[in-house]
């Protein structure tokens, strides 16, 4: 593998697993469990949260998007207002983060993509602290989705692919003044 070719392959971990990390948002933080979820599925056009009209097939597996926008009616409906507005910043947080995780990977600036990586990491953890201490997950109803395991695996991926294309890009610049240095003393 030659230096221009040598970061291609962390550039492309940190890349789809930032990809991954802001379609977090959209996969199942939620999974309905055994009789719950077969009592769902047994009349799955009825309304779940008609205010939003979400059904109960989507509420089966309910996504980061979606308990934002159960948060959001909750916080219009007045009850509790607040902690329903911190819910929504905690998950526009995650998804900003994750973002500009994404954006930094395009970049390839391997520093900006740790550090949001880590901001996206830190605030899932609060979120997950969060559902828990209250009591929202797990329940005899639901428990955690694939998002709960799957965001701290494709985070590290990212963290690792970020410290591996961080030291490539230094190799190659390394290399690239060897080469001026040469030609000068020529």
């Amino acid at each position: 593998m030659n230096e221009s070719n040598s970061a291609k392959i962390p550039f492309f971990i940190t890349l789809i697993g930032a990809i991954l990390l802001l379609a977090m948002t959209l996969l199942p933080y939620a999974s309905a469990k055994d009789d719950y979820k077969e009592y769902l599925k047994s009349a799955p056009n009825d309304y779940y949260v008609s205010e939003i009209k979400m059904t109960n097939a989507a509420a089966v597996n309910i996504s980061m998007l979606e308990y934002g926008r159960i948060y959001a009616e909750t916080a219009r409906q007045g009850v509790y207002r607040e902690v329903s507005i911190i819910c929504i910043v905690l998950i526009v947080l995650f998804a900003f983060f994750s973002l500009l995780t994404l954006l930094m990977s395009l970049l390839k600036k391997a520093i900006g993509i740790i550090i949001f990586d880590f901001l996206s990491l830190g605030i899932f953890w609060l979120m997950h602290f969060d559902y828990t201490d209250r009591g929202v997950l797990p329940t005899n109803s639901y428990g955690w989705g694939m998002v709960n395991y799957l965001t701290y695996i494709v985070g590290i991926a990212v963290a690792i692919g970020a410290v591996w294309l961080f030291v490539e890009k230094r190799k190659i610049k390394r290399l690239g003044k060897s080469q001026i240095e040469a030609t000068i003393q020529e």
